[in-house]
């Protein structure tokens, strides 16, 4: 009989992989089903289109090392790693890869907690619905959403190694250590530094498990060392590659290396570091979806602004300090904003008064200056997710008829203190653990702490889990007692309940009346929220929306915890024991999936690529030899617009129209861990007032900065105050006007430009610009202080002369400083591979605009040369006299890339090996039972 029960079992267990594919599957096909409409895709702020097929991220070749050349001055990026997502993307066109992987990467998200809840061995619904609760997860969703499917998949990888560590099926434990180290090292190669973190959780629960599980503590550390280091090694040898990458792109060299640092110093890089922590209110976020908002009003195109997130993550940490009561405090966060002289005496002197409405308006122009709030994703877990998660948690607690095993009880505690730690760290600055665990190597090289809101959503996931498995068990099975009828049983559970189940009752009948109050207190402090919105941004028309939506959220929460509570109350009560357990599976599924559904939805973007970019008179302009300039719209790279009214359409365009044409551009889209030649380098050209100008100029000069997308206005003032003067030229004169048949637009790519010799924007060219490529018959050998000060040094001319870097020195002695140098064309442009014709009448230095980099070799007439480092920061070469043929390449070392391939690939073999013995194993056992039973 227990036989025929386990093979039951087993094709029950088979079953349940399909019935979550059709679930999961299908709940996601609902949710993206704009996708499958041409030309409709996702929108993805860190990884838009453009993004996409910009030549240089190109795959596969990007796999080889990825020389990133679209945005500043070019350099190395992160390399491809060959991990799903980018095994995905090398497949996918752009398109189908933004439309589909979103979902995609939800739904292994989803199978990898089924796998981890199977090895576990929990009953056949356990897993799927454990799945649902991953797979719709919205925390994970809506990062999803935000262009970070790659983290979805870096937890379904922890889920899958979590899983092969507690797996009976998997014997050997250098197999274990194996497969478990292949799935986290794929983590880190998926996520990165939430990779990274994430291991860290993996490694403390192989401990946890060996000397937990183990008859005697010595064997248990005798295994865990074993399993431990064969995880670790593997774990490392596969992501070899990646992490190399991000050390040497992170870590190296970065300006906010804390070595050496001035305490100012550090404290500006733990403001910095801490600036994304969740808020100790907001994790009430992972029960109420819309408590503060959804997306920020930049990132929708919605009418209805009464989803806007008006939370406070991200907000400097000088709002909450300008507004202490302690005026020590509020003086030096005024002083630290860079008010000077009189400002800062009038700033100081409203503060100190009595004036309420001075300070009110003071306040106001403060903040605005200031970054109040930023994100791009929920933190919502799902009501019923979070009530099943105490449900395991309460049931560790019983004494008595205990549903886990000895086992089964310290794994829930320990995904319980897993959960507790990692919500403290997701506090960061708003809490004291982050600025504790801060001081451990490497930790503070991870910029988010909100970042441990992974760990934190992947424990809560598991622990409801635990919380199914005891439904299961304990009143859902076919053994379990049972009335004739629904309502009778429901009737006579209380006078026959255990003490554990009332007190359940109970606690969750406080819990609802607490939260039915505080719906009502919330409800009626609604003109307070209001005044409290429009202090911090909103104005009159927005915030009572606002206001208004966030009190509904909570009672759509209270709605889904009665709900959810009375179903859990009458699993509890027996009613649904026996065959009407079915019932009870597909309730419970129901109201999953329609709360987390709900919680997805307002994240899904999508948008007509075809429509949304397009050629301009621009674009047209630009798309020819990209290569020969670069465009810009800000006096600094990373700083602010030229023009306000551009902010929005000139960030569009180098997001996506200029990618989607090879444009490249100066600007600094993203850099939050600046390198350090970087930070020098910029250092030279920092523009504090109109007099300084000329730096800015100098800067473009120095950087093949051609053309200016800017308010025509702009123009006088640059040929009079910039650097060479009289500089400047109009190319074209436009306004700013929606695309045709478009009536409200929704968001910048709705817009374009249309030619007008009135305009108000302009398209400037610096005539004085220096080309890409340029020779050079007189130079100097200079040190890299010395080179910084005659780069940011008005009488220095950057047409006449080049600085050679005395670690790259050119031998030679220059030739005459008014000698014709020659001259010097790009023939072929790829951002790894460039080839330059070059007719050098003397002796020249030939000079290319573009990073310099270790990693780039050169060849004149196909001899071996060596590459220069000029003015700081750029390539250049030493070219005799006559006709010569360079070429450059970037040539990445690929001995750690092939290392993870190799490794990879008996991971493959090793996991198809477990596979096929697992099958090989229960057929014979199959056959075993046949056999008895003739």
């Amino acid at each position: 009989m227990s036989e025929n029960l386990s093979g039951a079992k087993q094709e029950s267990r088979k079953a349940s992989f399909w019935l979550l594919a059709i679930l999961l599957g299908g709940t996601l096909a609902v949710l993206c089903r704009q996708g499958f409409q041409p030309y409709e895709v996702f929108w993805a702020n860190d990884l838009p289109l453009g993004a996409l097929v910009e030549s240089s991220a190109r795959l596969p070749a990007s796999f080889f090392g990825s020389w990133s050349d679209f945005y500043w001055l070019g350099g190395p990026n992160v390399a491809f790693p060959p991990n799903l997502t980018n095994m995905c993307m090398a497949i996918l066109s752009p398109e189908y890869h933004l439309k589909f992987y979103v979902p995609l990467s939800m739904f292994f998200l989803g199978f990898g907690a089924w796998f981890l809840f199977r090895q576990l061995r929990f009953s056949p619904m356990a897993c799927v619905l454990g799945g649902l609760g991953a797979g719709l997860n919205m925390h994970f969703f809506s990062n999803a959403c935000w262009g970070l499917c790659q983290w979805c998949t870096c937890a379904g990888l922890i889920f899958v190694a979590l899983g092969v560590v507690v797996s009976p099926y998997i014997r050997k434990l250098w197999i274990k250590g194996v497969l478990a180290g292949l799935c986290t090292g794929m983590a880190v190669m998926e996520g990165f530094d939430v990779g990274a973190i994430l291991s860290i959780y993996v490694a403390v629960f192989v401990i946890f498990w060996f000397v937990s599980n183990e008859a005697t503590p010595l064997v248990g550390v005798q295994k865990t060392v074993y399993v431990g280091t064969v995880l670790v090694v593997c774990a490392f040898l596969i992501s070899i590659s990646t992490i190399s990458t991000l050390i040497l792109t992170q870590i190296k060299g970065v300006a906010s290396d804390s070595g050496g640092q001035t305490e100012s110093a550090k404290r500006d890089a733990w403001d910095k570091n801490t600036q994304w922590s969740v808020p100790k209110a907001e994790t009430l976020r992972m029960i109420i979806p819309g408590l503060f908002g959804y997306r920020m009003d930049m990132y929708t195109t919605s009418t209805n602004p009464s989803t806007y997130y008006w939370g406070g993550i991200a907000q400097d940490p000088h709002v909450d300090e300008i507004e202490s009561s302690d005026p020590l405090v509020r003086s030096n966060a005024i002083a630290g904003l860079g008010l000077a002289g009189d400002a800062r005496a009038q700033v100081l002197a409203v503060m100190e008064g009595h004036d309420t409405a001075q300070k009110e308006s003071v306040l106001d122009y403060i903040k605005g200056q200031l970054q109040r709030r930023h994100t791009g994703n929920g933190e919502y877990t799902g009501v019923l997710v979070c009530l099943l998660a105490f449900f395991g948690l309460a049931n560790a607690a019983r004494k008595t008829n205990s549903p886990y095993s000895a086992g089964e009880r310290r794994s829930v505690l320990f995904w319980s203190v897993a959960a507790l730690i990692s919500m403290l760290a997701a506090w960061g600055r708003h809490g004291f653990f982050y600025a504790v665990i801060y001081q451990f190597p490497l930790i503070n090289n991870f910029r988010n702490p909100m970042k441990y809101m992974h760990p934190l959503n992947i424990s809560v996931i598991i622990l409801s889990g635990y919380g199914l498995e005891v439904l299961c068990r304990q009143y859902l099975s076919a053994t379990a007692n049972k009335a004739e009828s629904f309502l009778r049983e429901m009737l006579s559970w209380w006078k026959r309940t255990s003490t554990f189940e009332k007190l359940w009752a109970g606690g969750c009948a406080l819990a609802l009346a607490v939260s039915v109050a505080g719906y009502f207190i919330y409800d009626s402090y609604r003109p307070a929220l209001v005044k409290y919105l429009l202090h911090n941004g909103f104005d009159t028309t927005t915030a009572p929306q606002i206001s208004r939506f966030s009190v509904n959220e909570v009672k759509w929460f209270v709605i889904y915890l009665t709900v959810s509570i009375i179903v859990v109350l009458s699993l509890l009560g027996g009613a649904f024991a026996g065959r009407r357990a079915v019932w009870a599976w597909v309730i419970l599924g129901v109201i999953m999936i329609c709360d987390l559904a709900r919680a997805d939805i307002p994240w899904i973007r999508y948008y007509n690529y075809k429509e949304k970019i397009g050629l301009n008179p621009v674009t047209e302009l630009l798309r020819h030899e990209p290569w020969e300039h670069r465009v810009n719209s800000r006096i600094w790279p990373a700083g602010g617009y030229m023009t306000a009214g551009l902010t929005q359409l000139c960030h569009w365009w180098i997001e996506n129209d200029y990618p989607f044409n090879d444009i490249q551009t100066l600007e600094i889209d993203q850099d939050p861990r600046m390198a350090s030649m970087e930070n020098n380098y910029l250092g030279q050209f920092v523009v504090s007032s109109q007099r300084d100008i000329w730096r800015a100029t100098r800067l473009w000069q120095l950087t093949n900065t051609r053309y200016f997308l800017v308010g025509a206005d702009w123009h006088p003032i640059l040929n009079e105050l910039g650097e060479p003067k009289n500089s400047f030229r109009t190319v074209m004169r436009m306004n700013v006007v929606p695309k045709p048949g478009v009536t409200q637009p929704e968001d910048s790519g709705d817009l374009t430009v249309q030619t007008n010799s009135d305009g108000q924007v302009a398209l400037l060219e610096f005539t004085r610009a220096l080309p890409r490529a340029k020779l050079y018959a007189n130079w100097k050998n200079v040190d890299d202080h010395t080179a910084l000060q005659q780069l940011g040094s008005q009488a220095f001319d950057p047409e006449k002369v080049v600085l050679v870097a005395t670690n790259t020195p050119v031998t030679p002695v220059p030739g005459s400083p008014d000698a014709d140098p020659g001259t010097v064309k790009i023939t072929h442009y790829q951002s790894k591979h460039l080839i330059l014709d070059a007719d050098a009448k003397t002796a020249a230095v030939l000079l290319l605009n573009d990073h310099t980099g270790d990693d780039w070799n050169v060849w004149v007439d196909e001899k071996p040369g060596v590459v220069l480092r000029c003015n700081y920061i750029m390539q250049g070469v030493f070219v005799p006299a006559g006709h010569h043929t360079i070429e450059l390449r970037y040539q990445p070392s690929l001995k750690l890339l092939y290392t993870s391939l190799t490794v990879f690939g008996l991971g493959i073999v090793l996991a198809g090996f477990v596979i096929v013995t697992h099958f090989k194993e229960r057929s014979e056992d199959v056959s075993d039972d046949d056999a008895k039973k003739a």
